[in-house]
């Protein structure tokens, strides 16, 4: 690992939380804080062919990552709006830390199908590879350390007021060629988050 890589790891893990818990101050009606760990599998699918179980295809690409949220209720109860800091390491054929400050708009079904799901969430923010992702060169030729990310949610209960599982779609991208050069990629993840 890299001094660079440390450095990252650094700020990612002591002052991105310290600017979290400076802000808590601010909330009225907060939902609070929770922090997930979470773990994935990239895919050498597109976004969309990824959330079609009969069409993954798997890479030898693996992660685990940790993010520490925040999130405030909108008007209606139902809608909450927040952030979260995650730090990544990849390892398989690629090993690198991943950072990303989504953004989250998450939904509060009131009669969910199925009945065990929490929340259905949306997010979207900055990514930062420590190197460049040799996934994403090899599915589209090129990579870049700074990307657009967003993921896709489902969150269901497990039984217990503080503590819930999730399943993810993990997305690096160019946003559509608003980066360059065209690049990204796709991963699944599952999840437990604890609220605090």
């Amino acid at each position: 690992m890299s001094l660079a890589s440390i450095r990252n790891a650094v700020i990612t893990w002591l002052v991105i939380p310290l600017c979290l818990i400076a802000t808590a101050s601010l909330a009225e009606g907060d939902e609070g804080w929770s922090v997930t760990v979470f773990g994935g599998v990239l895919t050498d699918n597109d976004w969309q062919y990824a959330v079609q179980p009969w069409e993954v295809e798997f890479v030898d690409s693996r992660f685990v990552g940790v993010a520490f949220g925040r999130e405030w209720r909108l008007g209606d109860p139902r809608w909450t709006i927040g952030f979260e800091a995650q730090a990544v390491q990849h390892f398989g054929r690629q090993d690198h830390l991943e950072f990303n400050l989504p953004a989250v708009l998450r939904y509060h079904p009131r009669n969910p199908i199925p009945a065990r799901l929490e929340s259905l969430a949306f997010g979207l923010g900055v990514s930062h590879a420590s190197e460049l992702a040799q996934v994403e060169i090899e599915r589209q030729g090129a990579s870049r350390h700074n990307l657009v990310y967003w993921m896709a949610e489902l969150e269901f209960s497990t039984g217990r007021a503080d503590t819930t599982w999730m399943i993810r779609l993990h997305h690096r991208s160019d946003a559509f060629g608003l980066l360059e050069p065209a690049t990204g990629s796709n991963a699944i993840a599952f999840g437990i988050r604890r609220a605090f």
